[in-house]
């Protein structure tokens, strides 16, 4: 399969279950384009590890700068940043693994300008993870394009008719992008947010929340009258259905993900399904469970904020917590034992439970390999053989 359709293929798995990493600064999904548009260039040509993952940084490092010049009002204009900065940064990315001049870099980026698209209203369907794809697959062509000489406008994202005036608030001075550049890094200061939760990352810090006051002693979940959490406008308008009709609107419901923590002290994959949807002891809970949205204004250093669950007791009293880094975050990440759960989560999600440990070991390779391919292969044989 060539390389953008394997791309657009893979990009669209990785978004799937709305399982994977959240990055602050430009409000994306970023390694479900990354990784798909990167690894969709390896079976044609030797990559080294090393070479994969200095693509993968300077992709994260492009995304983040280019959020820095367009949000949050990129954002809160309704544009799906994964499929718009999400491409265009990925798209520099590919161009640097396919050893492109700093031109072709700036051409390849400015290509994806032009097919960058996609709306938050997709939210809730079969269309959203599709968007992730589409980036990857749109990044891999757009740095295709450079290397093959095709030019491009050079200055893609600021100015009259760029893309943060046609597309965000337009009026940052494009020097935002270029602040600390070769000091710093966006893996180091901002860091990848793993999501422990399969639903939108807009709701984990109210569902930490309330999972940090079900372990107080002494809690009861018939003693609950109802639930209040608050977070950012923005936020909220993303937990688009209050009343899921089905598992993909699920994942994006604040109210019903904090009643699966309430009720099954929980939130796994096998909580969005068809049937789990359906689960009228949930249903119960979803008209006594409220979100409040507070001013955009509040959130800091680009997606971050903080939540704050209140739960309402039925004798009068009430139990509060506050969380501004879920868990996942930088500030309070996996650890090795998390991450690895949540791989044989996925694995056996996907049918594939055996090969979890061997897949596992591939994926920790990658960094060392000499040849990026060959450990691609090396997963290609481990799942045909299970």
């Amino acid at each position: 399969m060539s390389g953008p359709w394997a791309a657009l293929i893979n990009g669209t798995a990785a978004h799937a279950l709305d399982f994977d990493d959240n990055f602050a600064p430009a409000f994306t999904h970023a390694t479900a384009v990354l990784a798909p548009a990167l690894l969709s260039l390896v079976n044609d040509r030797k990559v080294g590890g090393t070479a994969l993952i200095d693509a993968f940084i300077v992709g994260l490092e492009l995304q983040g700068r280019i959020g820095r010049l367009m949000q949050p009002a990129h954002y809160a204009r309704g544009w799906h940043s994964t499929s718009t900065i999400g491409a265009i940064g990925t798209a520099g990315a590919c161009a640097r693994l396919l050893g492109a001049t700093p031109d072709q870099v700036l051409a390849a980026m400015s290509a994806a300008s032009s097919m960058a698209a996609g709306s938050k209203l997709q939210f809730g369907s079969m269309m959203k993870p599709i968007h992730a794809g589409l980036a990857a697959k749109n990044a891999v062509l757009a740095a295709r394009f450079a290397m093959a000489g095709i030019s491009a406008n050079d200055d893609p994202l600021a100015g009259d008719w760029g893309f943060a005036a046609l597309t965000g608030a337009g009026d940052i001075g494009a020097e935002v992008m270029i602040d600390s550049l070769g000091e710093t890094l966006e893996i180091e200061t901002s860091g990848l947010l793993a999501k422990r939760f399969p639903c939108c990352g807009a709701i984990h810090r109210s569902v930490d929340a309330l999972e940090l006051l079900r372990r107080e002693p002494g809690f009861l979940l018939e003693a609950v009258e109802r639930i209040e959490t608050s977070l950012p406008e923005m936020a909220r308008r993303n937990l688009r259905f209050d009343s899921p009709a089905d598992e993909l609107e699920a994942r994006f419901s604040g109210t019903y993900c904090m009643a699966r923590m309430l009720a099954d002290g929980g939130l796994e994959l096998k909580h969005f399904t068809p049937e789990s949807v359906r689960d009228e002891r949930i249903a119960a809970w979803l008209p006594r469970i409220r979100l409040i949205a507070y001013d955009n204004a509040l959130m800091v250093d680009g997606a971050n904020f903080q939540a704050t669950t209140r739960v309402y007791l039925k004798d009068g009293g009430v139990m509060e917590a506050a969380v501004s880094h879920p868990k996942g975050s930088p500030e309070n990440p996996l650890n090795e034992d998390d991450l690895l759960a949540k791989f044989q989560t996925c694995c056996a999600w996907s049918g594939h439970a055996a090969a979890a440990e061997p897949l596992f070991k591939l994926a920790r390779a990658l960094g060392a390999a000499i040849d990026v391919g060959e450990v691609m292969a090396g997963v290609e044989r481990t799942l045909r053989s299970q």
